[in-house]
């Protein structure tokens, strides 16, 4: 029995580790107004990330500089993330989010946008291969 007890105990806190390195979509949705914009090493700022971006309920990101929506997708499944990382091996380690336009049929294992995320509360880290992280915070 206690060997029972121990295993599942076991189980919880290994399902709740994983579960803990997963990128909280519900907590992205929202607006986002930018505090640091992400710049290459010209100095050029990244089209990729605005100076305020809306994350949908429905998985479109809005952003004044994009032309339309685009579709986005926290915690891709581990082939589509081992691409993306394969071709943005900065990113490797960190939490990920694709972007695409089109439909509803996107193949997320060809995103033609990758960013390295973290979410920290109100904060969060956008970071596009070879441009330094963008800052945003949460708006109310």
């Amino acid at each position: 029995m206690h060997r029972f007890i121990l295993l599942a105990v076991t189980a919880l806190v290994l399902t709740t580790a994983t579960s803990a390195l997963a990128l909280d979509g519900a907590a992205l949705v929202g607006k986002w107004q930018l505090q640091e914009p992400a710049r290459d090493s010209a100095g050029k700022p990244c089209p990729f990330v605005g100076e305020r971006i809306e994350f949908t309920s429905d998985g479109k990101m809005v952003s004044a500089n994009m032309p339309v929506p685009f579709l986005y997708k926290v915690n891709p499944e581990k082939s589509d993330a081992a691409g993306a990382v394969a071709r943005y091996p900065e990113l490797k380690g960190m939490e990920l989010m694709l972007a695409a336009m089109g439909g509803a049929k996107v193949d997320w294992s060809k995103a033609p946008i990758v960013y390295g995320v973290e979410l920290k509360g109100t904060k969060l880290t956008m970071k596009v291969s070879g441009y330094t992280p963008a800052q945003y915070k949460k708006q109310k």
